[in-house]
């Protein structure tokens, strides 16, 4: 016999606007790493000025930590779409299953009804029989 649990709908997923948010904040650290005076400041030495090597070197590392930085931001923008995407098509397959549950019931009732009025004929064909043959005796 079929059953029906109650569908309960999936959790939606994160809120489009903050995936935004999101991915709005990781851009702007991700732009302020490309400043090239905060990678300098490794390349310091007590006592030391800084030459055109230093700046140099601090200019190459601050576009590969902006560039990473980018890369993951989009990244991790893909994958709380994805996620949500994901969620949608549960939540989809969790209805297509409650209809098919319904129209299992549905069938089933059907079936039942059809049965019990042929079981209601051949208790009147039963009966006009008796019937015939009492009157033939």
């Amino acid at each position: 016999m079929n059953q029906v649990q109650l569908y309960q709908p999936l959790p939606t997923g994160i809120g489009d606007d903050a995936i935004q948010s999101r991915l709005n904040n990781q851009l702007a650290v991700a732009m302020s790493m490309g400043d090239p005076r905060m990678n300098a400041k490794t390349y310091d030495r007590p006592g030391l000025s800084r030459g055109a090597a230093q700046r140099n070197q601090a200019g190459i590392d601050s576009a590969q930590k902006m560039a990473q930085g980018v890369a993951d931001a989009y990244g991790e923008n893909i994958q709380n779409r994805a996620y949500n995407a994901n969620a949608a098509l549960q939540a989809q397959q969790g209805q297509e299953q409650y209809a098919q549950a319904l129209g299992g019931l549905q069938q089933q009732r059907a079936y039942a009804d059809q049965m019990s009025e042929l079981q209601r004929q051949q208790a009147m064909l039963g009966m006009a029989g008796g019937l015939l043959r009492g009157l033939m005796d």
